[in-house]
C-alpha cells in the first residue's frame, strides 16, 4: 500500500487536471473515423487491487491523452502499464490527477517485441 501510495504522489505531481488541456498540440481531426469505447473508471487503488488479482505488476508508466468520444477535446493524464511475465496477462491504466484510474486495455499474451526497429536512422 506504501509503494501505491508513492506511485499515486508521482503522477499526481505529474498529470494536469483531466479537465485542462495543457498540451500545446491542436487537436487532431478525427472525422474520417472514430471508436468510441467505454472504459471501467474507480479511484486508482481500487484499479491496482483489482490488478493484483492477476499478479501483474507494474512494468512502466508514462503521461499521455486522450480524446473525448462526443467532443474530440483532449484530456492529459497517466499512464500505467502492468503485467504478470509468467501468465502473459497485462492491463493498461490512465490516470487522473483526482485520483481516478480507467482500465484503457487489458489482455493476455504479452510478449516482448523483438523484431525490427520502426525508428529510421541516420546515416553517418
Amino acid at each position: 500500500m506504501k509503494i501505491l501510495a508513492i506511485l499515486l504522489l508521482l503522477f499526481l505531481a505529474n498529470t494536469s487536471l483531466a479537465q485542462e488541456n495543457t498540451n500545446p498540440l491542436p487537436t487532431p481531426n478525427f472525422k474520417s473515423s472514430a471508436l468510441f469505447t467505454r472504459a471501467p473508471c474507480d479511484p486508482l487503488p481500487t484499479m491496482v487491487e483489482t490488478i493484483s488479482k492477476y499478479k501483474e505488476e507494474l512494468l512502466f508508466m508514462g503521461d499521455g491523452m486522450t480524446f473525448s468520444g462526443p467532443t474530440g477535446q483532449p484530456f492529459n493524464g497517466g499512464m500505467m502499464f502492468f503485467v504478470n511475465q509468467e501468465t502473459g496477462t497485462w492491463s493498461m491504466l490512465q490516470l487522473f490527477a483526482d485520483g481516478m484510474a480507467c482500465m484503457v486495455m487489458n489482455g493476455r499474451k504479452f510478449q516482448p517485441y523483438t523484431g525490427p526497429s520502426n525508428v529510421k536512422k541516420d546515416k553517418l
